[in-house]
Protein backbone atom coordinates (compact mmCIF):
# COMPACT_ATOMS: atom_id res chain seq x y z
CA UNK A 1 0.00 0.00 0.00
CA UNK A 2 1.35 3.50 -1.08
CA UNK A 3 1.37 5.94 1.25
CA UNK A 4 0.17 9.75 0.57
CA UNK A 5 2.35 11.48 2.94
CA UNK A 6 5.47 11.35 0.16
CA UNK A 7 3.08 12.39 -2.85
CA UNK A 8 1.85 15.33 -0.77
CA UNK A 9 5.07 16.45 0.94
CA UNK A 10 5.96 16.60 -3.24
CA UNK A 11 3.20 18.23 -4.23
CA UNK A 12 3.40 21.15 -1.00
CA UNK A 13 6.94 22.56 -2.28
CA UNK A 14 6.34 22.82 -5.83
CA UNK A 15 6.95 26.65 -6.74
CA UNK A 16 3.56 28.27 -7.45
CA UNK A 17 2.57 31.08 -10.27
CA UNK A 18 3.20 33.61 -7.52
CA UNK A 19 6.53 32.69 -6.64
CA UNK A 20 8.23 32.74 -9.70
CA UNK A 21 6.14 35.83 -11.37
CA UNK A 22 7.12 39.24 -11.31
CA UNK A 23 5.94 40.96 -8.74
CA UNK A 24 4.10 44.44 -9.94
CA UNK A 25 6.35 47.74 -9.42
CA UNK A 26 4.56 50.04 -7.02
CA UNK A 27 2.24 53.13 -8.24
CA UNK A 28 4.99 56.10 -9.59
CA UNK A 29 7.99 54.03 -8.43
CA UNK A 30 9.69 54.86 -11.58
CA UNK A 31 9.74 57.03 -14.70
CA UNK A 32 7.75 54.78 -16.63
CA UNK A 33 5.01 55.91 -14.86
CA UNK A 34 5.06 59.46 -16.12
CA UNK A 35 1.60 60.30 -17.09
CA UNK A 36 -0.07 57.50 -15.33
CA UNK A 37 -3.19 58.08 -13.44
CA UNK A 38 -5.08 55.84 -10.83
CA UNK A 39 -8.69 56.45 -9.27
CA UNK A 40 -10.11 55.53 -6.40
CA UNK A 41 -13.90 55.91 -5.24
CA UNK A 42 -14.21 58.10 -1.95
CA UNK A 43 -12.70 60.91 -0.39
CA UNK A 44 -13.82 63.87 1.43
CA UNK A 45 -14.52 66.24 -1.82
CA UNK A 46 -17.94 68.47 -1.62
CA UNK A 47 -20.27 67.43 -4.61
CA UNK A 48 -19.28 67.96 -7.89
CA UNK A 49 -15.54 68.34 -6.85
CA UNK A 50 -12.57 65.22 -6.42
CA UNK A 51 -9.55 64.58 -4.80
CA UNK A 52 -6.22 64.73 -6.77
CA UNK A 53 -3.05 63.64 -5.28
CA UNK A 54 -0.01 64.37 -8.03
CA UNK A 55 3.45 62.82 -7.04
CA UNK A 56 6.36 64.51 -9.09
CA UNK A 57 9.04 62.24 -9.30
CA UNK A 58 12.43 62.27 -11.39
CA UNK A 59 14.62 61.03 -13.73
CA UNK A 60 17.70 62.97 -12.99
CA UNK A 61 18.78 61.07 -9.80
CA UNK A 62 18.47 57.53 -9.16
CA UNK A 63 16.59 57.77 -6.83
CA UNK A 64 13.49 59.16 -8.35
CA UNK A 65 11.93 60.66 -5.23
CA UNK A 66 15.29 62.82 -4.62
CA UNK A 67 14.16 65.83 -2.72
CA UNK A 68 17.05 67.89 -4.92
CA UNK A 69 14.92 67.34 -7.75
CA UNK A 70 11.39 67.07 -6.30
CA UNK A 71 10.76 68.69 -3.17
CA UNK A 72 9.34 72.69 -2.76
CA UNK A 73 8.89 73.13 -6.56
CA UNK A 74 6.49 75.63 -7.64
CA UNK A 75 3.56 74.20 -9.21
CA UNK A 76 0.57 75.20 -11.00
CA UNK A 77 -2.82 73.43 -12.13
CA UNK A 78 -5.21 74.76 -14.37
CA UNK A 79 -9.06 73.73 -15.74
CA UNK A 80 -7.66 72.56 -18.87
CA UNK A 81 -11.22 72.38 -21.10
CA UNK A 82 -12.62 76.19 -19.41
CA UNK A 83 -9.14 77.74 -18.45
CA UNK A 84 -9.69 80.37 -15.76
CA UNK A 85 -7.94 80.58 -12.42
CA UNK A 86 -4.81 78.56 -12.15
CA UNK A 87 -3.91 76.55 -8.33
CA UNK A 88 -0.39 77.66 -7.38
CA UNK A 89 1.41 76.26 -4.91
CA UNK A 90 4.95 73.90 -3.94
CA UNK A 91 5.10 70.67 -3.65
CA UNK A 92 5.45 69.01 -0.11
CA UNK A 93 8.79 67.86 0.75
CA UNK A 94 7.92 64.17 -1.00
CA UNK A 95 7.15 66.16 -3.70
CA UNK A 96 3.17 65.17 -3.23
CA UNK A 97 0.57 67.74 -4.02
CA UNK A 98 -3.28 67.19 -2.72
CA UNK A 99 -5.70 69.39 -3.63
CA UNK A 100 -9.58 68.96 -3.88
CA UNK A 101 -10.70 70.77 -7.28
CA UNK A 102 -13.92 70.58 -9.76
CA UNK A 103 -14.40 67.86 -11.12
CA UNK A 104 -13.45 67.64 -15.12
CA UNK A 105 -9.52 67.89 -16.99
CA UNK A 106 -6.87 69.31 -15.00
CA UNK A 107 -3.41 70.60 -16.21
CA UNK A 108 -0.63 69.94 -14.02
CA UNK A 109 2.99 71.73 -14.17
CA UNK A 110 5.61 71.92 -12.27
CA UNK A 111 9.53 73.56 -12.82
CA UNK A 112 12.44 74.74 -11.50
CA UNK A 113 15.20 76.30 -12.72
CA UNK A 114 18.50 75.10 -12.46
CA UNK A 115 21.39 77.13 -13.90
CA UNK A 116 20.58 78.49 -17.43
CA UNK A 117 17.91 75.23 -17.66
CA UNK A 118 14.23 75.03 -16.76
CA UNK A 119 13.37 71.02 -15.61
CA UNK A 120 9.44 70.96 -16.00
CA UNK A 121 7.59 68.02 -15.64
CA UNK A 122 3.87 68.46 -17.16
CA UNK A 123 0.47 66.34 -17.55
CA UNK A 124 -1.93 68.14 -19.85
CA UNK A 125 -5.15 65.79 -19.23
CA UNK A 126 -5.43 64.71 -15.67
CA UNK A 127 -9.27 64.01 -14.75
CA UNK A 128 -10.96 64.49 -11.78
CA UNK A 129 -14.22 62.75 -11.35
CA UNK A 130 -16.97 63.68 -8.69
CA UNK A 131 -16.56 61.77 -4.81
CA UNK A 132 -12.91 60.26 -6.16
CA UNK A 133 -9.47 60.61 -5.29
CA UNK A 134 -7.62 60.54 -8.21
CA UNK A 135 -3.60 59.96 -8.41
CA UNK A 136 -1.00 60.93 -11.13
CA UNK A 137 2.63 60.57 -11.01
CA UNK A 138 4.38 62.80 -13.36
CA UNK A 139 8.31 63.08 -14.09
CA UNK A 140 10.51 66.50 -13.97
CA UNK A 141 12.93 66.40 -16.52
CA UNK A 142 15.64 68.29 -17.57
CA UNK A 143 16.48 69.28 -21.01
CA UNK A 144 20.41 67.82 -21.75
CA UNK A 145 22.82 70.87 -22.64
Amino acid sequence: MLSLVPVLLLASCAPTATETAEPEPEFCSDATFDGATLEEAGGDASPGSGTLRVRVITDQSEEVNDPYYVAYKPYALEPAETGGVQTTGTTSGDGLVEKTLGEGIWSFEASWTRGSRTCLAVNEAITVAEGNVTQACVVLTCPQD
